[in-house]
């Protein structure tokens, strides 16, 4: 892999990195979101204000963004087909969205590069098995928590949990590539993130129908779950995203 500073933004908080010809990884903040850039074109997108002032003329035919971030328009120079798929919720960035249909699998080639692309309830799986490149979205996250849909009983989220457990275990993993938090090259470790996961979600789903028999709130239900929180992702990353899944599976479970 090779580190591209960019040079209009501190180095610490936004770099790119070249992960093989026509792939690149975007990397932005503290803890980091990714966007990957999967290129048709022979000419690198991710550029800084400055090299692409010293280059005019790069062009390229087809570009998928995973991730894309909202500001994405004005900080890439984005020519040619250009389209945005995303591992959760689709969210407006002024690019063309690449539809999906849950339970579905698609084959896709862009360039070079051939992705895998399941989807699910709440989003997108994307591998890269000629790489072993797989972006699982909000599972498999060290700082965050993966996101129980709205009216979902968690049994979705698991279900998404199993498959990529499955395309670690089946397939050599050269990358693990989360929305947020630290990228992982290790297997192992990406298992006990996945596994952490698991333990979240069915500790939610152990304790949430009982607390909406009772229907005693919100508030009573985010303090009866608060231990099933994963170890290190105590933070006010994933409280927020602890809170919405509570409320989801309450609303879920009181029908």
């Amino acid at each position: 892999m090779t580190e591209i500073r960019l040079l209009d933004t501190p180095a610490a908080a936004t770099k790119i990195t070249q992960l093989y010809a026509h792939l690149e990884l975007f990397s932005q903040g503290e803890p980091p979101r990714h966007t990957l850039f999967v290129m048709g074109g022979a000419t690198p997108i991710a550029l800084s204000a400055l090299e692409i002032a010293r280059d005019q003329s790069s062009t390229h035919n087809q570009l998928l963004l995973i991730d894309p971030p909202a500001d994405v328009r004005s900080r890439f120079r984005l020519d040619g087909d250009v389209a945005a798929l995303f591992t959760g919720p689709a969210r407006d960035v002024g690019l063309p969205v690449m539809q999906t249909q849950a339970g579905g699998m698609a084959h896709i080639r862009i360039g070079e590069h051939f992705l895998d692309i399941y989807s699910q309830g709440g989003g997108n799986i994307v591998w890269l098995p000629a790489l072993g490149i797989l972006c699982g979205g909000l599972f498999g996250s060290d700082v965050t928590l993966p996101a129980v849909a709205l009216h979902s009983d968690g049994s979705d989220e698991l279900e998404t949990l199993r498959l990529l457990a499955r395309l670690v275990k089946q397939r050599p993993l050269q990358l693990y590539i989360p929305q947020m938090g630290a990228l992982c090259t290790d297997g192992v470790e990406v298992m006990r993130r996945l596994a952490a996961d698991v333990a979240y979600l069915h500790g939610l789903r152990r304790v949430i129908p009982a607390l909406a028999q009772r229907n005693d709130g919100l508030e009573h239900a985010l303090e009866m779950t608060d231990s099933l929180l994963p170890e290190g992702r105590c933070n006010a990353l994933a409280r927020p995203q602890h809170g919405e899944n509570v409320q989801h599976m309450l609303a879920a479970c009181s029908g």
